[in-house]
């Protein structure tokens, strides 16, 4: 039994057959295999196989988040990539989630907090969480919040947003600029009711500053 290089607080255990396992220190204390030589019984391999099968999992998700934030179901998606047994990827996933190094509403909540600072709309940042797996109470609550601590005002963001395309869109037809200028801010996630009202307010200020 030998501390893994590559992956600290992991266990390489090798058995006489040449099989090898890869565990934290728990399971090794779980079989009894923290001493060189020990005979093992047929359940003690099958719980090391499994937790090796599982740490590994674990391991693959925990790297998976230290690159950017993810949810379950983006993980699920990943490992089964590697290992396509849903009750180990379950139970590596309950894992993370149990130490709190896994959660779908912080996710949600760092998501829809820069989103709407990017500029989106409320309804396209539910709809992409959604997307992610999050579950719908969880994204209510997460979209509702972030709008309440940044005071988002949703008039004021598609203004904003539309502003910005304006002015890279300027030498453009008028119809060609206002059609540009909707498909833009549907893309963004506003209603077509605050997209009409802010494209004939800021269409209207261009036309009036022209003439001026």
């Amino acid at each position: 039994m030998l501390e893994s290089a590559r992956r600290p607080g992991r266990f390489v255990l090798t058995l006489t057959d040449g099989r090898t396992f890869t565990v934290a220190i728990r399971a090794l204390s779980d079989t009894g295999a923290t001493r060189a030589g020990v005979e093992l019984d047929a359940p003690a391999v099958a719980h090391l196989s499994r937790e090796s099968a599982i740490t590994d999992l674990s391991d693959r998700a925990v790297n998976a988040l230290a690159r950017g934030r993810k949810t379950r179901r983006e993980l699920e998606i990943r490992l089964r990539r590697v290992r396509p047994d849903a009750s180990l990827i379950a139970e590596a996933l309950d894992r993370l989630t149990a130490i709190g190094v896994l959660s779908d509403e912080d996710v949600a909540h760092a998501e829809a907090a820069a989103r709407l600072r990017r500029g989106e709309a409320p309804a396209k940042v539910r709809q992409m969480l959604r997307r992610k797996g999050v579950e719908g109470r969880m994204v209510n609550e997460a979209v509702g919040a972030a709008i309440i601590e940044d005071g988002f005002d949703e008039l004021a963001s598609c203004r904003s947003m539309a502003e910005k395309r304006l002015r890279a869109l300027r030498g453009k037809e008028p119809a060609v600029l206002r059609r540009r200028l909707v498909g833009f801010l549907q893309r963004r996630g506003f209603g077509g009711s605050i997209i009409g009202q802010i494209v004939h307010e800021v269409l209207g200020r261009q036309s009036e500053g022209e003439c001026d």
